[in-house]
Formats: structure tokens, C-alpha cells, sequence
């Protein structure tokens, strides 16, 4: 009974990750594979990727001159 809970959980994660990384348009095999590496914790992960994405973005445009 837990492997099928787990295995539940996994694959509702790597389709929650598919459809956060097809809305950002990044490589869904890359997250996908992510997904099945790290289960439900892959979900957060592509919300912190993401802000530190955006972080980055904003400290180079503020060093442009």
C-alpha cells in the first residue's frame, strides 16, 4: 500500500511539474526527470528556480548602464 501511495504522489508531481515548466517554457523533460528524482519536492524547487531567475534578471538590468 505505501509503494502505491508513493508512486501517486510521484507521478501527480511530475504532472504538476509538466504543466509549471510547459507555462514557463522551459525543458519539460529536464523538470520532468526532476520530478522523478525528487518527487514532491521538485514542486517548490521550480517556484525557487524561478524567483531566482527573476532576481538575476533584475540585478543585470540594474548594472546596465
Amino acid at each position: 500500500m505505501g509503494y502505491l501511495l508513493f508512486s501517486v504522489i510521484v507521478f501527480a508531481s511530475l504532472l504538476i511539474v509538466d504543466f509549471l515548466a510547459r507555462k514557463r517554457g522551459w525543458n519539460r523533460n529536464r523538470w520532468g526527470v526532476a520530478a522523478l528524482t525528487l518527487g514532491p519536492l521538485a514542486i517548490p524547487l521550480v517556484y525557487v528556480v524561478d524567483a531566482v531567475s527573476a532576481l538575476r534578471k533584475i540585478i543585470v538590468n540594474a548594472l546596465r548602464p
